[in-house]
């Protein structure tokens, strides 16, 4: 007999529509920026994977319309543009193709490689960008119409999530949107999240995150956990 080959339609319908309805973006910049502001774009390249064009380049030619013309058969939903002038640097968030979209002036920045420089032990994994950010907004009151309107383009700026099915270990990566009333500002924070056990000692925790020494020679594991008879060498694994 013939072989056949069988396709899983339930599936595969799934999944494209999974994918259809995941926001994607365009990060680029406008005019003359400079090399820090070069940097500051691809950061915000590093924030918004895996549903980006992290390698997108930009020539000087490229005009905004080019942009929004390939966006339609890429799926992208939003872009972010970074430009500067004499006063300011203005990030303006779109939704594409029609809009709204919202200017943003920068007051301050910093790079992820100069926090990265001031931490002792920094924690960077290259499979944490494989899966999108958790969006968590603060003091963003829906009474008020031009913060509903952020609330809901940067909301969906970012995969919804589904508390039945996400994985605790799929949430490696959450961006902090702070509203500061008194000064109209916004404070935009990019964190790396690690689950911790909590409610245990400190030496159980140092056994779960790090490798498990030899236990061969121990007749009771409270005697790892407590140190004693712990050899040097032990004592730095855990």
């Amino acid at each position: 007999m013939g072989r056949t080959n069988r396709r899983k339609k339930r599936t595969h319908q799934q999944y494209a529509e999974t994918e259809a309805s995941t926001p994607k973006s365009f990060v680029i910049e406008r005019g003359k920026v400079g090399t820090t502001l070069h940097h500051l774009v691809l950061d915000l390249r590093r924030v918004m994977e895996p549903h980006t064009a992290t390698k997108l380049k930009v020539r000087h030619k490229n005009v905004l319309k080019d942009f929004i013309q390939v966006a339609g058969p890429l799926g992208c939903t939003h872009m972010m543009i970074l430009s500067r002038t004499e006063s300011y640097i203005n990030l303006r968030v779109c939704k594409l193709p029609r809009g709204p979209t919202i200017t943003f002036h920068i007051k301050a920045f910093t790079l992820c490689h100069e926090v990265l420089s001031s931490l002792k032990k920094p924690a960077v994994n290259a499979k944490q960008f494989l899966t999108p950010a958790l969006l968590i907004l603060n003091n963003f009151n829906p009474e008020s119409k031009p913060l509903a309107l952020m609330t809901s383009l940067f909301q969906n700026m970012f995969p919804s999530v589904n508390i039945h099915k996400v994985r605790l270990s799929e949430i490696r990566r959450c961006v902090l949107l702070n509203y500061i009333a008194d000064t109209n500002t916004i404070e935009f924070r990019h964190y790396n999240v690690k689950a911790t056990p909590q409610g245990v000692s400190r030496g159980i925790k140092k056994l779960v995150h790090s490798h498990v020494p030899n236990l061969g020679k121990y007749t009771d594991i409270s005697d790892l956990v407590l140190g004693g008879n712990v050899s040097e060498s032990e004592g730095e694994e855990l």
